[in-house]
């Protein structure tokens, strides 16, 4: 797991500094909102580390929100883009089960680029309504302790990498679906607040799952997720025009 989550986020690397390669903007390009603040609810569940005794037991698909989230988005271009957001969530056994009581909870602070796959392949017009984003990045997150006699606080760092698929409800306004996998380095705590066991206390695996609105901020009524990249076919397209002028001046 540790070597697929970190060579899909090199790839996600790879692939956002292609993308700024290969997005030529032209000057109708740039009559978009950039700015996109981004509000959104749902699941954080915590993969492991969990001590003997200690689990949550949440299957993915139920009604289940502990965590919340705010974010804001600038994009560069109609594909790329980069995202600043704030979480919180919060970590408790299932009364239902028979897991030892525990509650935690946790602060994050992230940074990442977000590529608009539907503009990158040039398929926005097929997708219509529909769009999808991928993100990754890094994440420093606050994890507090309810257990009296530890450090309240773990600090640790994290990557994170998702996808996002959207539907457009009007031209500013879009819902938005999330699911994210981090992993997070020098982990002290479990994810049932107690210190990890010493086999597995440097690393964190989660799992968020989320819904929400996404809001355009600006003049323009072009949300930037849906705005068009000038794509090869467009610049095919105006190559044939010009081509097409210079015969029309050479019969003149």
């Amino acid at each position: 797991m540790k070597k697929i989550i970190f060579l899909a986020f090199l790839a996600f690397t790879s692939a956002s500094f292609q993308a700024q390669e290969k997005v030529k903007m032209d000057a109708k390009s740039s009559d978009f909102n950039k700015l996109t603040v981004e509000i959104t609810t749902g699941q954080a569940k915590g993969i492991s580390p969990f001590n003997q005794g200690y689990y949550i037991l949440h299957k993915f698909g139920t009604v289940v929100t502990n965590s919340y989230n705010l974010g804001g988005r600038y994009m560069l271009n109609p594909v790329f883009g980069v995202k600043l957001d704030f979480g919180y969530y919060k970590l408790n056994n299932n009364p239902a089960t028979d897991s030892k009581a525990f509650n935690m909870d946790g602060f994050t602070v992230g940074l990442q680029g977000v590529i608009n796959t539907s503009n990158l392949f040039d398929i926005s017009n097929d997708m219509g309504k529909f769009n999808m984003l991928i993100h990754g990045g890094f994440q420093v997150a606050k994890l507090n302790s309810n257990i009296p006699y530890l450090p309240k606080k773990d600090n640790n760092l994290g990557v994170m990498l998702g996808f996002s698929p959207q539907f457009r409800l009007c031209d500013k306004v879009s819902l938005i679906a999330d699911v994210t996998i981090l992993k997070n380095f020098k982990q002290w705590y479990a994810w049932d607040g107690n210190l990890a066991d010493r086999t597995n206390n440097q690393t964190g695996l989660m799992v968020y799952t989320s819904l929400g609105l996404t809001y355009s901020i600006g003049k323009n009524k072009i949300h930037g997720d849906w705005a068009k990249n000038n794509s090869t076919s467009d610049q095919i397209e105006d190559l044939q025009k010009r081509i097409q002028n210079l015969e029309t001046q050479n019969k003149k």
